[in-house]
């Protein structure tokens, strides 16, 4: 069987190829010595009162949204892991109504639906911050031919265009449709990160000429009059925005965006060696009196990534933790970090990690932040309360058994990676120099073939066929009872029918290569 190993190490990733069995004894070796670095990392951890940050967990619902009986179960987890609250992003989950209908998707939650969820976190003490992207990453809205004319860029459906007289009514209605919903709100996500394509389009280049205008002051225009919405309608809201946009900006600049009184910077960062700019506080810090953080439990190290690596994120964790450190004296206050959980990269991307297969990275990383130390007997509770009977494998690469453990949702972590160790060797297969070589298609095609090479081919091809046959019935058993309808015809679209197909055109090939009769082969 081949094993990706995929480890952070020293705050950088060492991937490896481990294509034979003569270096499973090597894998499982890292694979202990990966579980003692994260033991040292997290000993020596100090945040002297991180406590004081609240910590909120993020809900990626445009990618594979949650049942409402798993959200019953894993919210209370949430809550003992140490989380005071929750970022959700609906995207077209939401139900928006009226001339927002077109928005909502056919899997989207029903307004009861929300009125249960936001039931189920006060149960839980869990604030819910609700986040609307605003400005970039509206494909879910910008896809639709109704609302195509607010793009900044016609042929592309991700960035609206902010001198279009209509754009700030739509996002402004969306935001007030989901308020109205959330009435108890104190905090208000507008996204607004990522906005690649600005300043682009007819009706902002002649507006930047006639109003003299930089491309920092048009977005910093877009996000005031958004943000002046909500104060004026709803003035006891916070206003949240990613900081992304303002990241690289001079300290000129930022002084003057209009923004100061208006929003909260939340800056984002997932990986383990910060590479944040170094004026970026001193800026922030002249502008905006409360900040806020974000890092990553699951959904930053690849748009196909299926499991999570605990020690990468506990890595990017701990790299935050430090840097609150270094710059909380610049701030009034730091008001919390919102762990992400990516579930896809943008609309169209397919889907990465699941929440159950990041659910012991979450757990860590919020216990690692609470505490600010953490050593064997915390990683025991960790353990403990997700009902691990082996040890949580920090980086599931390299672990060389499918683990125990009973928690909401643990037979989605179990199969997934059991998902990752039969696509290695599902890879092995293919990069075989026997089928690269002696099974290449100019020789098929000429039918001039040795079996001596062929038949160990399709032995092994019969016997991961079978891996993908037995992960597909468990996958339909399964996420029905975790996700709503659709999320399982995806992710088996996506990640085990391709192979399934593969696999079988292969093993017909060689059949009817090796016998006149396929039926009677292997």
């Amino acid at each position: 069987m081949k094993i990706m190993l995929v480890c952070n190490i020293s705050n950088r990733d060492l991937v490896k190829d481990i294509s034979s069995s003569q270096y499973l004894f090597k894998a499982m070796k890292n694979w202990v010595e990966s579980v003692e670095l994260a033991w040292n990392k997290m000993a020596s951890v100090t945040t002297n009162g991180a406590r004081a940050l609240n910590e909120l967990v993020h809900l990626d619902l445009k990618g594979a949204p949650l049942c409402l009986s798993y959200l019953e179960k894993v919210l209370p987890l949430f809550r003992t892991f140490g989380a005071t609250g929750l970022l959700i992003e609906y995207e077209d989950t939401f139900p928006y109504q009226d001339d927002l209908k077109t928005i909502r998707a056919p899997h989207a939650y029903s307004e009861d639906n929300i009125k249960d969820i936001l039931k189920l976190a006060e149960d839980n003490n869990l604030e819910v911050i609700p986040l609307v992207q605003t400005f970039g990453h509206l494909e879910f809205v910008l896809k639709h031919q109704q609302f195509a004319a607010l793009r900044e860029i016609k042929k592309y459906p991700m960035a609206l265009c902010p001198s279009h007289h209509d754009s700030v009514t739509i996002v402004c209605k969306m935001i007030d449709q989901v308020i109205k919903l959330h009435p108890q709100v104190k905090h208000f996500h507008i996204g607004c990160d990522e906005v690649y394509h600005l300043g682009l389009c007819e009706a902002c280049t002649q507006r930047m000429i006639k109003e003299s205008l930089t491309k920092d002051q048009l977005f910093f225009g877009h996000v005031r009059n958004v943000a002046k919405h909500i104060k004026a309608h709803y003035d006891s809201i916070t206003v949240i925005i990613w900081d992304d946009m303002l990241r690289y900006s001079e300290m000129s600049i930022i002084l003057n965006c209009g923004l100061g009184d208006l929003v909260e910077p939340m800056v984002w960062h997932y990986l383990p060696k910060f590479i944040l700019p170094a004026s970026l506080w001193d800026n922030l810090s002249a502008v905006f009196p409360n900040i806020w953080i974000a890092s990553a439990f699951k959904g930053a190290t690849g748009p196909k990534s299926v499991i999570t690596n605990i020690l990468y994120h506990l890595d990017n964790n701990n790299s935050w933790l430090d840097t609150v450190q270094l710059v909380k004296r610049k701030f009034k206050n730091i008001k919390g970090i919102a762990v992400t959980g990516w579930q896809r990269y943008d609309h169209y991307a397919i889907l990465c990690e699941l929440l159950p297969q990041g659910l012991p990275s979450l757990a860590i990383c919020l216990k690692a932040i609470q505490q600010g130390t953490l050593g064997p007997n915390d990683l025991g509770q960790v353990a403990k309360e997700l009902k691990f009977l082996t040890p949580i494998p920090f980086n599931p690469f390299i672990s060389p058994e499918i683990p125990i453990c009973e928690f909401p949702g643990s037979e989605i972590y179990q199969l997934t990676i059991e998902y990752v160790h039969t696509e290695a060797a599902y890879n092995e297969l293919f990069a075989l120099d026997g089928m690269t070589a002696w099974m290449h298609e100019y020789n098929v095609q000429r039918k001039f073939i040795n079996p001596v090479h062929v038949e160990p081919l399709l032995g092994r091809a019969i016997s991961i066929l079978d891996s993908y046959h037995s992960l597909d019935k468990k996958i339909q058993a399964t996420f029905r009872h975790v996700f709503v309808d659709g999320v399982e015809e995806e992710w088996r679209a996506c990640f085990i029918t391709p192979s399934i197909q593969r696999l079988e055109a292969f093993m017909e090939k060689a059949r009817s290569l090796l016998y006149s009769d396929p039926e009677t082969a292997l």
